[in-house]
């Protein structure tokens, strides 16, 4: 979906600096090129100088509200952590404001029928002014239901004191002359839905165009990022511009993201903000997330070598960090969290196919929890190659590894999990199929 933007046009001073109405000066008369020859035409000459001056003065007035620049979206919007009652809608602008969504569902007719509901970007009870990367909560929706949204972005011109707060021009989505994005919640009840898995990209924006350009995403529920989409994280526009604005061109807007990080996405020196972009209702990587009688299980897999290589300049615990999942996992299995549904997890790293020291340590911590659960499959990514590890004395459950190269295409229907592993060429494609009963 295109996004076009608008802006909302608040003073008189600029409703008459609009080339349509134009401002003019006074015809120059004979009488102001020439000396007057009467009382009366001295006169007339300086009520005219008196004029002129005064309209050169209110231009002068006028200058610093038209140089004033409306606040522009850089990147998105696009959508993450998705339910079927709620997601969050991300986007970017040039400089900090006050940012909101307006979101109608189809029974409310066009979006200029009615005021319509407004959710803020807010913290800890206010909203908030003073970022430019806009993360909006929307709870309180009905599942499977097809709504149409807007964003607004207003910026501070003048914070006296206290809260004394003057907003600048608005920017927002056009759904006049443009269309309103639009997004569909999950279903609450079990039914057939596809999703799509990519992984291991490392910033080729481009090859992920090429290798999706068939894929129809009218038909795909929501795209899984399985890690390493870049291959460091050096700052907010090496991020937009490694895969993220590429996502939104082809599906962002109107399909959401489900984020899990690789081993590439912990490291650079903006990695720590990565969760700015993809923010979840726990706070955390690792989480459940339920979809349409599925239940998918988000393994945060870490780093790969021990965190006392040299390579991590002493800044890494994940080994901490897997262990920290493991309780987690006990946890849930304690309080009967899981069980009720068949359980699909994701993981970057898998657990076996590779004789490093981060799947030796998942299959210590991690696995064992896994094991006691009803696993039907674990989608992996990683090794920048095909595999696959059936159940075996390590793992009880199978683990399909995608490539750098490749994407899966998974449909879930009739109580299976039918994916297609498919490359730029026939020769990469393969067939799986996973019983979920």
């Amino acid at each position: 979906m295109h996004l076009s933007t608008y802006y909302y046009q608040y003073s008189v001073a600029q409703k008459c600096a609009k080339p349509s109405l134009g401002i003019r000066f006074l015809p120059t008369c004979s009488t102001v090129l020439h000396r007057p020859s009467s009382k009366k035409g001295r006169s007339l000459t300086r009520k005219t100088k008196s004029l002129k001056m005064k309209r050169l003065i209110f231009l002068a007035m006028l200058l610093p509200l038209l140089s004033a620049k409306a606040i522009k979206v850089t990147h998105g919007p696009y959508i993450c952590d998705m339910d079927s009652t709620g997601l969050t809608i991300v986007w970017v602008t040039d400089k900090p404001g006050r940012a909101w969504v307006e979101i109608a569902d189809d029974s409310m007719g066009h979006f200029y029928g009615k005021e319509r509901p407004r959710y803020y970007a807010t913290l800890h009870g206010r909203r908030l002014l003073t970022d430019s990367v806009h993360c909006v909560r929307i709870d309180g929706l009905k599942p499977d239901t097809h709504y149409r949204y807007r964003i607004f972005s207003e910026p501070v011109e003048k914070w006296k004191y206290d809260d004394w707060i003057t907003y600048g021009k608005i920017t927002a989505t056009d759904v006049w002359r443009g269309k309103p994005h639009e997004f569909r919640t999950f279903p609450v009840q079990p039914r057939d839905f596809t999703f799509l898995v990519l992984n291991d990209i490392h910033e080729r924006a481009d090859f992920m165009k090429e290798l999706c350009k068939n894929v129809d995403f009218n038909k795909v529920d929501f795209v899984l990022l399985n890690g390493d989409m870049s291959s460091r994280i050096n700052s907010q526009d090496h991020l937009f511009q490694a895969y993220i604005d590429s996502c939104v061109s082809m599906f962002a807007t109107r399909v959401p993201i489900l984020f899990n990080r690789g081993n590439h996405e912990l490291r650079g020196p903006f990695a720590d903000n990565l969760y700015r972009y993809f923010p979840t209702r726990t706070g955390k990587y690792y989480r459940l997330q339920h979809v349409c009688g599925v239940d998918f299980l988000f393994i945060d897999s870490g780093e790969d070598k021990p965190d006392s290589d040299i390579e991590y300049s002493g800044i890494t615990e994940y080994d901490a960090y897997r262990e920290e999942q493991a309780k987690w996992l006990r946890e849930m299995q304690a309080n009967k969290t899981l069980g009720r549904y068949p359980v699909v997890a994701f993981s970057h790293m898998p657990p076996t196919l590779e004789d490093w020291h981060g799947p030796y340590h998942m299959q210590k911590t991690i696995v064992p929890e896994l094991n006691k659960m009803n696993v039907k499959v674990m989608l992996s990514g990683h090794l920048h190659r095909y595999g696959y590890e059936k159940p075996g004395e390590i793992i009880n459950f199978p683990n399909l590894v995608n490539s750098n190269n490749t994407y899966l295409l998974c449909q879930v229907k009739g109580g299976k999990m039918e994916v297609d592993y498919v490359g730029l060429n026939s020769k990469e494609k393969k067939h799986f199929t996973f019983p979920l009963k």
